[in-house]
């Protein structure tokens, strides 16, 4: 826990950062619904009004766990813009994509997919994570590519929501479920590549 030097108090970016952990901690285990500020603040140690400082509610809370979403698609796409555009780019930009899935990630998605309201609500704002991944598949779409390849490139990158809703019910666990998403983004990639590579359009 970071604090401010001779005070013993938690500096703000720590206690923010200390505030979405376990608050994601507590959506996962009693879902979002049922988990309240005061659970959060309590589970921190914090006052409700030391938790309202850094957070209007927990409906804010979530947008900024998938905020740092966003912020991963802006990273993809600035590196993405700095490699020279060649045939493998799209199977690179795929696993790299990929690879920055961690279970705590897959939490954040699950929660998102089970909050469709509010997610619907933070998608009217700027960090709309949609917006970001249209950047990515222009970045990366031939300029001549057809409506099948788009939507080849956009499952590429969305195997782990793909996956995450395949195992529902089934007890498979966060690794399991991004190796086999990766192994997916992979195939699919392989599959974009090789179409493009003979001039054809994805079928």
């Amino acid at each position: 826990m970071a604090t401010t030097k001779g005070t013993g108090r938690r500096d703000g970016s720590g206690t923010r950062t200390e505030i979405l952990r376990v608050a994601l901690r507590l959506f996962t285990e009693k879902g979002f619904e049922a988990t309240s500020t005061r659970d959060i603040s309590e589970a921190l140690g914090l006052t409700k009004s030391s938790l309202y400082y850094h957070f209007r509610n927990k409906e804010e809370i979530l947008g900024s766990l998938v905020v740092e979403r966003r912020h991963d698609l802006d990273e993809l796409v600035e590196w993405i813009t700095a490699q020279p555009r060649t045939p493998d780019l799209p199977l690179q930009a795929a696993l790299r994509w990929i690879e920055g899935t961690t279970p705590e990630r897959l939490h954040v998605m699950r929660l998102a997919q089970a909050n469709q309201p509010i997610m619907r609500r933070l998608a009217a704002g700027d960090q709309d994570p949609r917006a970001a991944f249209e950047t990515v598949i222009d970045l990366l779409v031939d300029d001549d590519a057809g409506p099948q390849d788009r939507l080849l490139l956009r499952m590429t990158f969305d195997t782990a929501s793909a996956a995450l809703l395949a195992s529902r019910g089934t007890g498979v666990g966060p690794d399991d479920i991004i190796e086999t998403a990766r192994r997916a983004s992979l195939a699919l990639a392989h599959a974009y590549t090789q179409a493009n590579a003979s001039g054809a359009s994805a079928p």
